[in-house]
């Protein structure tokens, strides 16, 4: 075999002799299949299963330490290619979007700790006020599904500078809002509108711009920011809420003086990373025998900012640059996820844990702030440290599994949703069931939810920790979503570019419901706390609901994956029925 050339310019590789093999995922493995990831002793073997044929392939490999592993997905010859892009300019779109996310994390959140005192200066009712964290939550479902479509269309870009702009504007509104219900919901509307955009193209930005063996510790880091931003900021601004309690919105003073680095950052920063490979521009085969390379020059040569270089960085940040050549087909793809098998059976198994970690958050106020417990806002911001904490050690220690194992089989997989499962039971029935010891009796008909004497007894540390093993929960089933959809798309997809962008679509899908579910059950769970027992019947509901819906995924997963992922191609219109029954892998095809 010649010796590898590796990127930007490409080797001739021939493929070896056929032998059968299903298609799958790199990064993950099919219950039929033994590939194993690039990079590995075996990673650059190809087999067929359609008879003997032969073929050339340019095949790029990575630089450095990544000599030897395969790129995936393959890049372009063309230097607006994001996968081509240089490192720093990953690194700062990268940047760019994640102090976004973290905005939009925050701005989420933002009246968890003080439901109980906007009820009272709005003069509305709880289940009301929870309605300004839920309405928003319910239309980012909405702005995410349909900024997928738009973004097929026009880019990302365009997608995420509207969105920029509705949140920017949302946030300065709630400045004003102190005095107004309807002004504070409006404003509300209008961040809503743009968290849709950041909760689903995000991860397709990564994907779009980083090669599979960089993906994780950028996944890693996003996931780990967005709980910190969502879970974490309540410490600050009930501790903020505190000390400013004239002013119920004073919180979003704080966040729109952080706009004025993110919105720079965005215009500047964040370049177009939607990019159709098929219609690029091939690079001239180079000379057998002979490497082709650009003269040394030093790091500060090479990166002089000149008039030029300037000039021609500001053009490529309009802010439409891309103009997709897309099909009725593709672009229903999108809707048509929402209810494909996989994704709803992804949904199903989270969205319980998550729309309880939700809707118990936004009852905190509800139960803890009146007499005779009478919470303030900062301690209730400081319950909020075991949600924070406790998932960014999970999704850490995820990911050291990743980078040590390199693949998510099919038993690890049942294995984290085994245990995902049984963290966020514990952390459902220990709270309520827990919280409700100390609460009055069903018959009796005090004005107050606790006695002079359960009150007293109540841990704050504990119940941090209570929805600590519960967002525990939440992020490890979290974390075999992805590895779920993968396995459905190798399954159906013909080549790579198919697969990544359903796999895209489904995960656009299941955080579309996830934050339908949430917005609902951030309304519907304070309703029914608000009397003695509701906290003890929605939590033995909420569990024992888990438990029939895990038993029965981790049961259609066993026995009827293949039939699962057939029903995927079918309504996600991918392939013909029929083709299913032909094994070959995308990876001879692409």
């Amino acid at each position: 075999m010649p010796a590898k050339v590796h990127s930007p310019w490409p080797r001739v590789y021939q493929a070896p002799t056929p032998s059968p093999i299903s298609g799958a995922m790199p990064g993950y493995v099919n219950s039929s299949s033994n590939f194993t990831l690039p990079g590995s002793s075996s990673s650059h073997t190809r087999k067929l299963s359609l008879g003997t044929w032969s073929t050339h392939k340019s095949i790029k490999y990575g630089r450095g330490k990544y000599a030897d592993v395969e790129l995936m997905p393959q890049p372009s010859d063309d230097s607006d290619d994001p996968l081509n892009w240089s490192r720093w300019r990953k690194d700062l779109n990268f940047a760019a979007l994640l102090s976004m996310v973290g905005l939009v994390g925050a701005m989420k959140t933002v009246f968890l700790t003080t439901n109980s005192v906007a009820a009272e200066h709005y003069n509305k009712s709880y289940v009301a006020v929870a309605a300004l964290t839920g309405v928003p939550l319910m239309l980012s479902s909405l702005t995410g599904a349909v900024a997928c479509v738009v973004a097929r269309i026009w880019g990302r870009r365009p997608v995420y500078l509207l969105a920029t702009a509705l949140l920017f504007i949302g946030s300065i509104w709630n400045t004003t809002a102190m005095n107004s219900y309807g002004s504070c919901m409006a404003a509300r509307v209008f961040q809503g509108l743009g968290w849709g955009v950041f909760d689903t193209l995000v991860m397709t930005s990564i994907q779009d711009t980083y090669f599979e063996h960089q993906r994780n510790l950028r996944v890693t880091i996003y996931n780990v920011l967005s709980i910190a931003a969502t879970w974490g900021s309540p410490l600050v601004g009930g501790a903020v809420s505190s000390t400013h309690k004239a002013n119920i919105v004073y919180q979003f003073r704080i966040i729109s003086g952080l706009f004025l680095f993110a919105v720079p950052l965005m215009c500047l920063a964040a370049p177009e990373t939607a990019f159709d490979r098929s219609q690029a521009a091939s690079a001239p085969t180079p000379v057998s025998g002979f490497t082709l390379s650009r003269r040394w020059q030093p790091w500060r040569v090479k990166h002089r900012l000149t008039k030029g270089r300037i000039l021609t960085y500001l053009h490529d940040m309009r802010p439409v640059t891309f103009q997709g050549h897309n099909t009725r087909t593709i672009l229903l793809q999108v809707p048509r996820a929402l209810v494909a098998p996989t994704t709803v059976l992804v949904f199903l198994l989270s969205f319980i844990p998550v729309s309880a970690l939700w809707g118990l958050s936004a009852s905190l106020s509800l139960l803890l702030e009146p007499k005779p417990v009478g919470a303030s806002p900062s301690a209730l911001g400081s319950i909020m440290t075991g949600p924070w904490i406790v998932p960014t050690v999970v999704v850490g220690s995820l990911a050291l599994y990743r980078g040590v194992h390199l693949q998510f089989t099919q038993l690890a997989n049942c294995l984290v949703v085994c245990g995902g499962s049984s963290l966020a039971l514990i952390g459902i029935f220990s709270f309520g069931l827990g919280v409700n010891n100390f609460m009055v009796p069903v018959s009796s008909r005090a004005a107050s939810l606790f006695s002079e004497d359960g009150a007293g007894q109540l841990s704050f540390a504990l119940i941090s920790f209570q929805l600590g093993i519960l967002a525990a929960g939440t992020a490890v089933l979290d974390a075999a979503t992805r590895p779920s959809l993968a396995r459905s798309a190798s399954f159906t997809s013909s080549n790579m570019t198919i697969a990544l962008r359903s796999i895209g679509d489904m995960h656009t899908g299941v955080i579309v419901l996830r934050n339908l579910a949430a917005g609902i059950f951030v309304m519907a769970i304070p309703a029914a706390v608000s009397h003695s027992g509701g906290l003890k019947a929605v939590a033995l509901g909420l569990g024992i609901a888990q438990i029939f819906i895990s038993a029965i995924i981790v049961a259609l997963r066993c026995y009827f994956d293949e039939p699962i992922w057939r029903a995927d191609g079918k309504v996600m219109g991918l392939v013909d029925l029929r083709s299913l029954k032909l094994s070959i892998s995308f990876f001879d095809i692409d």
